[in-house]
């Protein structure tokens, strides 16, 4: 898997759990750009759900 590609957590973590140093140690070697659209995208993700309504009970 190319770095420029997201990687698919849910499935990743199906096949084998990843603990919380382990993810740390593989994203600290990521670019700076790849950091700062990772954070964009959770951020852009953020608003969205602050926004959600449920509509039903």
């Amino acid at each position: 898997m190319s770095s420029s590609q997201p990687e698919n957590i849910v499935t990743q973590n199906l096949i084998s759990p990843e603990t919380e140093t382990d993810r740390l140690k593989r994203n600290i070697y990521r670019s700076d750009m790849e950091k700062f659209l990772l954070f964009t995208k959770m951020l852009r993700a953020n608003k969205m759900y602050s926004k959600a309504r449920i509509t039903h009970k």
